[in-house]
C-alpha cells in the first residue's frame, strides 16, 4: 500500500477570519491542525515544554505556522491584545523579543559583556527557536536526512571581525566546512563550473526539457560553454541577439558617457534592457528570472540592470568598457568566494548558540557533533537556567517603566507580563510599531518603510532518488514552473553526517517558490511583497503538495518518477515575512548616511533596543548578529 503524505489542507486565509473575528482562539485555531504534531508532543505553559517535543521533525507547513502569527495578526490588524494580564513573578537583567540569529546573538553578548549570572530570557512566537534559520530534518528508517528550511548559506567573505569573532568562538572553522561540501553546489558559490540544468516546460516552451551543461560559463561567455544556447531551439533572430548580449558583441549602451550608464544599469529594469536595446521576446527573457526570483523575490520587471548581471546573468559585456572590466572582475574573484553551508543550513549555527546558552540542551563542544545532536527542549525554560527560551509566546507590548521595561506575551492563549531591566527587539520592524506605542511616530513610519520578501522553501523526501539521479546534475533553474528552483539539499559530509544522495538513496530535493506576482507597472517592490505575503496566506498544503507532484512529474516521468510511490513526505516553510528588505535602486532613493529608514528606524528609546536583520537592510546571518552587537553596545551605555 502507497503511504499517504500527512495533509495539513486547513486554509490559512479562513483561519485569519476566524481570529480577527475574535470566534476562536489562537490556540484554538492551532488545535484545528493538529495533524501536523509530531506524535506525543505536548505544549506546556510558562514552566516549559516535554521531553517528547521535536518540531524539527514537523512536516507539512511550517515557517510561519499556524499558531505563530494569529495573536500578531490580531495586534498588527485590529490593534487588539487582551485587557487584562496574569503578572509572572519573574524578572529579568533582559528580556529578548525573538529568538532568531539576532536574538540568540543578543543574548550570547550580553553574558560575555555583563557575566554568566545575569538573567535572561527570550520569546519566540515559532514553536522552534532560530527564526528563519530553520532546521528540517527527515527519519526514513535508520536514516536522518537534513535540509535548510530558510536561511542557508554564510558569507564569509564579507564577515566583520565580530561576527568572525562569534564564528571562532562557536568552533565553527570556515575553511574546513567549506571544503566539507561537494564541489559546484549551485548555492553555496558566487559562480560554479559544475553542471547546471535548465528546465523548460511545456506551458512555456513548448514542452518539456531539460538541458544540462555549465550554464554559468555560457551566461560569461565562454566560447565552449556558449554551444549549449543551440539546445534551447530559439528562433534564429533570437539565438544570434542573445549570443551578442552575452559576448558583448555590440556595445548597447554606446550613445551614454560612462556616468550614464552607470545611472542607466540602476535605474533600469532587466526587463526593458532586454526588451529594449537587446532585442529579446518574453520567450527568450524567461531564461533569466529563476535566480532573480529567488535573491530579489521579484522578477526581471523589477530588478535593475545591474542587479541581475550581479547574479551571474548577461549583459554586462555589452554595457561598455566599464561592464566588461566588472565582468573580467568578478569572474576572477569567484574562485575565492563561496558560501560555506552546513547540512540543515544556518539552523547549526542557531543550535550552537542555543547549547552554548544552555549547554543541558545537548552533549558535545563542536561543529561536527551539532549535526546529530538530539536537543532536548524541555530545558529551554527551565526555572533555574540563567537563560530561558520560551517558545509557543507572542509578546504584544513592551514598554519602559521605572527602572526597566515591562513584557506582555500570550502563550498557549494565555497573557502575562513580566519585568526585565532592559529589552531588545529581536523580532522584525513591521510589528514593532504595534509592540511599543510610545515609539515617536516618525520613527514608527521609518519601521514599517522596508517591507520584509515572502518566500516558500519547500523539502521533499524521497524514497529513492534514482529517477532524479539519472536526470544527471541535480540543480536545476525552472522558468516559468511553480518552484522556480530544483536542487538536492546541502551535499555536505561533516562530522558522522553523509550526504547519500547517491543512485537509489533516499534524497531530499529544496525547492524554491517566490509568490509575488509581476509588477503592473505602477507598483514597487513593497507593493509586490504585501501582495505576495497575502497570497501565501490564501494557500493550503494540499495545492503546495499537488504543485510539487506535477512539478516533479514533469522534470523526472521521463525517467521513472512516480510521485505517489517516490515522495515521503513535504515539509513547505512558508516565511510571509522572510528576507529583510534590501533597498532597491529601481524604487528607492539614496540617502545620505545616517538617514536611511532602517537606521533611524533602529534608534534606541530609553531601555529598549532593537536587533534584526532588518535593521541592517541586510537580509544575511552576518547582519543580524552584528545588529545584536550594535544593540547591546547601546545598552552597555545606557
Amino acid at each position: 500500500m502507497k503511504k499517504k503524505i500527512t495533509r495539513r489542507d486547513f486554509l490559512n486565509g479562513a483561519a485569519i477570519a476566524i481570529a480577527a473575528g475574535g470566534s476562536l482562539s489562537p490556540r484554538s485555531i492551532l488545535a484545528m491542525g493538529k495533524d501536523n504534531a509530531a506524535p506525543g508532543a505536548t505544549i506546556a505553559g510558562p514552566a516549559g515544554i516535554g521531553k517528547d517535543y521535536y518540531p524539527p521533525t514537523l512536516t507539512g507547513i511550517r515557517g510561519s505556522h499556524n499558531g505563530s502569527f494569529e495573536v500578531a495578526h490580531q495586534l498588527a490588524w485590529a490593534g487588539q491584545k487582551p485587557d487584562h494580564y496574569q503578572p509572572l513573578d519573574e524578572e529579568y537583567d533582559l528580556v529578548i523579543v525573538g529568538g532568531g540569529i539576532s536574538g540568540l546573538a543578543a543574548a550570547y553578548f550580553y553574558r560575555q559583556q555583563n557575566g554568566n549570572d545575569k538573567k535572561v530570557l527570550i520569546l519566540d512566537n515559532h514553536d522552534d527557536f532560530g527564526g528563519h534559520a530553520k532546521r528540517n530534518e527527515f527519519q526514513l528508517g535508520d536514516r536522518t536526512l537534513l535540509s535548510y528550511g530558510g536561511s542557508f548559506c554564510l558569507q564569509a567573505n564579507v564577515f566583520s571581525d565580530t561576527v568572525n569573532r562569534v564564528m571562532d568562538e562557536l568552533g565553527v572553522d570556515l575553511e574546513k566546512l567549506n571544503a566539507a561540501r561537494e564541489p559546484g553546489y549551485m548555492l553555496s558559490e558566487l559562480n560554479t563550473d559544475a553542471e547546471s540544468g535548465y528546465f523548460l516546460n511545456k506551458k512555456h516552451f513548448g514542452q518539456n526539457k531539460m538541458i544540462r551543461g555549465s550554464w554559468w560559463h555560457a551566461w560569461e561567455g565562454n566560447e565552449e560553454a556558449l554551444k549549449l544556447l543551440d539546445s534551447l531551439d530559439l528562433p534564429d533572430e533570437q539565438h544570434q541577439r542573445l549570443r551578442d548580449l552575452i559576448t558583448g558583441e555590440k556595445d548597447l549602451l554606446n550613445d551614454l558617457s560612462v556616468l550614464e550608464t552607470k545611472d542607466y544599469i540602476a535605474s533600469t529594469s532587466y526587463e526593458e534592457f532586454l526588451t529594449t536595446k537587446a532585442g529579446l521576446t518574453p520567450e527568450t527573457i524567461r531564461l533569466f528570472e529563476p535566480f532573480i526570483q529567488m535573491a530579489m523575490g521579484v522578477s526581471i520587471e523589477s530588478t535593475s540592470v545591474e542587479m541581475a548581471c550581479l547574479l551571474g546573468y548577461p549583459g554586462a559585456n555589452s554595457v561598455g568598457y566599464v561592464g566588461k572590466l566588472a565582468n573580467k572582475l568578478l569572474n576572477y574573484a569567484k574562485d575565492d568566494i563561496h558560501f560555506p553551508t552546513f547540512p540543515d543550513g544556518n539552523a547549526s549555527i542557531a543550535r550552537l548558540l542555543v547549547r552554548k546558552l544552555i549547554p543541558e540542551v545537548a552533549p558535545g563542544n563542536s561543529m561536527e557533533d551539532i549535526i546529530d545532536a538530539r536537543f532536548d527542549y524541555s530545558q529551554l525554560d527551565r526555572g533555574d537556567s540563567p537563560v530561558r527560551i520560551r517558545l509557543n509566546s507572542t509578546a504584544v507590548n513592551v514598554k519602559n517603566v521605572d527602572g526597566g521595561v515591562e513584557v506582555a506575551y500570550v502563550q498557549n492563549d494565555k497573557p502575562y507580563t513580566l519585568k526585565g531591566k532592559h529589552s531588545i527587539l529581536a523580532c522584525y520592524n513591521g510589528l514593532i510599531p504595534h509592540l511599543c506605542p510610545e515609539l515617536p511616530a516618525a520613527q514608527k513610519e521609518n519601521l514599517k518603510y522596508g517591507v520584509k520578501i515572502p518566500l516558500v522553501f519547500t523539502n521533499v523526501l524521497l524514497r529513492s532518488g534514482a529517477a532524479v539521479n539519472a536526470s544527471g546534475p541535480v540543480q536545476y533553474h525552472c522558468p516559468g514552473s511553480y518552484f522556480c528552483v530544483v536542487t538536492k539539499a546541502p551535499p555536505v559530509n561533516l562530522g558522522s553526517y553523509r550526504d547519500n544522495s547517491k543512485g537509489d538513496n533516499p534524497m531530499v530535493l529544496w525547492m524554491c517558490h517566490l509568490p509575488s506576482p509581476r509588477n503592473n507597472g505602477k507598483q514597487n517592490s513593497r507593493d509586490l511583497y504585501r501582495l505576495g505575503r497575502h497570497s501565501l496566506y490564501r494557500t493550503s498544503f494540499a495545492t503546495y503538495e499537488k504543485e510539487v507532484k506535477d512539478q516533479l512529474t514533469e522534470m523526472f516521468a521521463a525517467n521513472g518518477f512516480d510521485a505517489e510511490r517516490d515522495i515521503e513526505a513535504i515539509t513547505v516553510n512558508r516565511w510571509s515575512h522572510g528576507y529583510a528588505y534590501e533597498y532597491n535602486s529601481l524604487y528607492d532613493p539614496e540617502w545620505e548616511e545616517g538617514q536611511a529608514p532602517h537606521e533611524l528606524g533602529r534608534a534606541p528609546i530609553g531601555r529598549i533596543s532593537i536587533a534584526n536583520s532588518d535593521s541592517e537592510a541586510d537580509a544575511y546571518l552576518h547582519s543580524a548578529i552584528d545588529a545584536a552587537a550594535r544593540a547591546i553596545s547601546e545598552i552597555k551605555q545606557a
